[in-house]
């Protein structure tokens, strides 16, 4: 009886627990309403995605929000900034001229299930030109949903 109990008990765990790595870390990135920072959630979610196998859930913000206080109250773990004063926060991680800065909460910074997101994100930065952001809205403003202009990119440049 003993032995068929614990038979029993180890396949529940073999069976269940590559079922429940499936479900990993997720990081909730806070999105202003409008302009292109859907365009640069798709960016930098996507290839965190890929790079990392973390996903992301997008939070959007509303216009009276501040994305920096819903960062510093540990509500959020990446946020899109625009604004000149969000290039000199400790947590930038992303910036391109002329658009939104992505800025790192504790999670990404501090945690060791993120300590390959902002590495990632960071190469990233050295990847994109405002060129290539400003071709994809081209490509938005066509009908091309962000996601997949930004998976088109990625994929002809083998970045993913």
């Amino acid at each position: 009886m003993a032995v068929r109990a614990l038979s029993f008990i180890l396949l529940l765990v073999l069976c269940c627990g590559p079922a429940a790595a499936c479900f990993g870390p997720k990081l909730y990135v806070g999105v202003p309403a409008g302009g292109s920072s859907d365009l640069l959630f798709a960016l930098v979610t996507l290839y965190v995605q890929e790079k990392t196998g973390v996903e992301s859930l997008r939070v959007d913000l509303a216009p009276d929000v501040d994305p920096l206080s819903e960062l510093a109250a540990d509500r959020l773990d990446l946020v899109l900034v625009e604004g000149d004063g969000a290039n000199d926060h400790p947590g930038r991680i992303f910036s391109v001229d002329g658009y939104p800065v992505v800025v790192a909460g504790s999670r990404p910074l501090d945690e060791l299930q993120f300590t390959t997101v902002v590495p990632a994100v960071r190469k990233l930065e050295t990847l994109v030109t405002p060129q290539d952001i400003a071709a994809l809205l081209v490509r938005v403003d066509e009908g091309a949903s962000a996601m997949a202009a930004v998976r088109r990119l990625m994929m002809t440049r083998r970045w993913i």
